[in-house]
């Protein structure tokens, strides 16, 4: 394809075939959009597109798309890039958002649908161990042979240190976090708490649980939570860990 003419082609005339002086003051006509250079002057519009999400984006070119429509300061054949190229990146970016909307949906189907799975899978694997264990209480090599894990030799006494590892992680419910630290041996209870990420806003309990895992509920959408978790063993309970935070979704 023959690139467009413009002023500063090599060897144009202002009679040469194409060139400005002999369209009558229309121009070429718009040929396939190409993205501008660096401009050398700040831009009147402040699109401020890093800082928008996508539907914020597809609202603009709804607005954009209305406004130019019999819009008498653009003549429509002088519009780069063409209405035709602006109407179809607007379509293609509201069907892919729509697709990850649909999938998003599915996702959070598929984990819950998982997390139901998962407690009927605690449920029959604990009923097994304690099958095993009530024919062989006593027998370790026997217990050692269901492929199961037993417990360590008792922890000794003392102050356990913090627990460490806190890590803070949305699960794809709606106010809602997912919490873990490593495990510390010795430990029979783990003790959760949070607050709001600010000076002065005291600590609130979430729940103590048996393992190194907890979830957390009734989070308030776009609000910063610290969390932080100590271990409880037979001497009493562990210092506090260093807090971790995490933006509610």
């Amino acid at each position: 394809m023959t690139p467009p003419l413009t002023y500063d082609t090599p060897g144009l005339t202002y009679d040469s075939p194409g060139a400005f002086y002999d369209d009558g003051g229309v121009g070429p006509e718009p040929g396939p959009y190409q993205p501008a250079g660096k401009h050398t002057t700040m831009s009147k519009f402040k699109l401020d597109l890093k800082n928008k999400n996508v539907n914020d984006k597809l609202s603009m070119g709804d607005n954009h798309i209305t406004a130019m429509t019999d819009n008498p300061h653009y003549p429509v054949a002088t519009r780069v890039p063409t209405d035709a190229q602006v109407q179809t990146a607007q379509d293609d970016l509201e069907a892919a958002n729509a697709a990850v909307d649909a999938a998003e949906t599915v996702w959070k189907e598929k984990i819950q649908d998982r997390n139901f799975k998962e407690a009927a899978w605690d449920l029959v694997i604990t009923a097994r161990a304690n099958n095993c264990e009530a024919v062989t209480p006593t027998d370790l090599v026997a217990l050692a042979s269901t492929g199961l894990p037993l417990r360590s030799a008792p922890a000794p006494v003392g102050v356990l240190p913090a627990p460490t590892g806190l890590e803070a992680r949305t699960n794809g419910f709606e106010g809602e976090m997912e919490l873990t630290c490593d495990a510390l041996n010795g430990a029979h209870t783990y003790e959760w708490q949070c607050r709001l990420h600010t000076d002065g806003t005291p600590w609130q309990p979430v729940k103590s649980t048996t393992t190194r895992k907890v979830t957390v509920t009734g989070l308030t959408p776009g609000e910063v939570y610290a969390f932080r978790v100590r271990a409880i063993g037979t001497a009493g309970p562990s210092p506090w860990c260093d807090e971790t935070t995490k933006r509610a979704v």
